[in-house]
């Protein structure tokens, strides 16, 4: 248990950057066209936050109360510390901690939601939105693919994926109505096909 414990510091830091990096890039392999509900916003926008700031805490009292009771360990941070090049990266990095565990899990969460959403049958779903702007990928993705973005037009709230059909067709369709039509999941849209 107190290997653990010493080394909590180094896993509460080096995963959640492992996370940034691998996640992202296996999601642009599957690259799902996901539309958000409510309750995926709830989790992730309201609920996550708050999480991110309670772990955040509970790292800084752990590490706290060892410096606290341990004078090796006190020693092992004064020593660790002592260059200005670390003092300076720690001042600029620490308030950068809860966004890094806030995007770790929203990265570990997101993902298998959507992916899941995408290869399991969910219930028949449309609804129609309004193609506010469509552009191009860019050169690391295939030549078919466009970003798409649309308006809900009750709502106004603003959706975008990448898509990979129809390009030269749906390039001009911009600021027309669309109708959206997938599956339905818990926390949002998969989006299968677009009617014009």
């Amino acid at each position: 248990m107190k290997k653990i414990y010493d080394n909590l510091l180094f896993v509460a830091i080096v995963l959640p950057i492992l996370l940034c990096i691998t996640i992202p890039i296996l999601m642009d392999f599957t690259d799902p066209p996901f539309i958000s509900n409510g309750l995926y916003d709830v989790v992730f926008f309201i609920t996550l936050p708050i999480i991110c700031c309670a772990v955040f805490i509970y790292l800084n009292i752990l590490i706290f109360n060892k410096y606290r009771r341990c004078s090796k360990y006190r020693e092992h941070i004064k020593y660790s510390v002592s260059d200005t090049k670390t003092k300076l990266s720690l001042i600029f990095a620490y308030p950068l901690l809860p966004l890094l565990i806030y995007a770790s899990l929203y990265f570990l969460f997101s993902v298998p939601i959507k992916l899941w959403a995408y290869y399991t049958q969910g219930d028949y779903w449309y609804k129609e939105y309004i193609l506010t702007d469509v552009q191009e990928c860019g050169t690391e993705y295939e030549d078919s693919c466009t970003r798409l973005y649309f308006k809900d037009p009750k709502t106004n709230e603003i959706h975008d994926f990448r898509w990979y059909d129809d390009k030269s067709t749906i390039m001009n369709n911009k600021n027309d109505y669309v109708y959206i039509v997938g599956e339905a999941s818990l926390f949002g849209y998969i989006v299968r096909d677009l009617e014009r």
